[in-house]
């Protein structure tokens, strides 16, 4: 969502809310979405080099927390290419207590670039996927009867090819059947589709609405 379009979609009656890598959410707005989720709402998070540059080395907890599940290493991991001792790395099999279980993990799927958590004693339980060298790939902890989930790398292909392969689409319908449909103070007025910002034409070209 665009960083002017997060409170108006709190008025509505929906049980996720998803923000792509984006920096710290002003304090009006950040106690909204705490209090959303709280409501049963599920926040979903995704890395990128704002949440990495300036989400990183925060607490989770206190006034000023920036509504993430577990604490995250400053800067970020990358994994292959000419710069990267290592390779880039592939998803372990899903954990038999994750919402992910029994998910066929592709093995073509590659993370190049992810943040880290830092280690705890609960960040096992807090881990719903992992790359096969055991860190956390999407780690979640509930907040009142909502959860906050982040996958630590992009919603895009930018760090990894995750989002062209199919369990991407699985993951994410898991994880929106937990929101609870928790209702923005308007009472779900004005439910329905939101109105495109950009849309695809036939020759995959972002144009405006309209202008097919």
């Amino acid at each position: 969502v665009r960083r002017d379009g997060v409170g108006a979609l709190l008025e509505r009656d929906m049980g996720m809310l998803v923000l792509p890598d984006r920096g710290p959410l002003r304090a009006e707005l950040r106690n909204r979405v705490a209090g959303w989720v709280d409501e049963g709402g599920v926040l979903l998070r995704f890395a990128g080099p704002k949440v990495a540059d300036e989400l990183a080395g925060k607490p989770v907890s206190g006034p000023e927390a920036p509504l993430l599940p577990v604490p995250l290493r400053r800067g970020g991991r990358a994994l292959g290419g000419a710069m990267s001792w290592s390779d880039a790395a592939t998803l372990a099999p899903f954990p038999s207590d994750s919402p992910f279980a029994g998910l066929r993990v592709p093995p073509d799927a590659e993370i190049q670039r992810q943040v880290l958590a830092e280690p705890s004693l609960d960040l096992d339980k807090l881990t719903w996927a992992r790359l096969t060298d055991g860190t956390p790939l999407v780690t979640a902890a509930p907040r009142g009867q909502g959860w906050v989930v982040l996958v630590h790398t992009t919603a895009n292909t930018s760090w990894s090819n995750l989002p062209l392969s199919g369990v991407f689409v699985q993951m994410l319908r898991r994880i929106s059947a937990m929101g609870m449909g928790a209702g923005g103070p308007g009472g779900g007025e004005g439910d329905g589709a939101l109105p495109p910002h950009f849309v695809l034409n036939g020759f995959g070209e972002r144009v405006a609405p309209g202008d097919g």
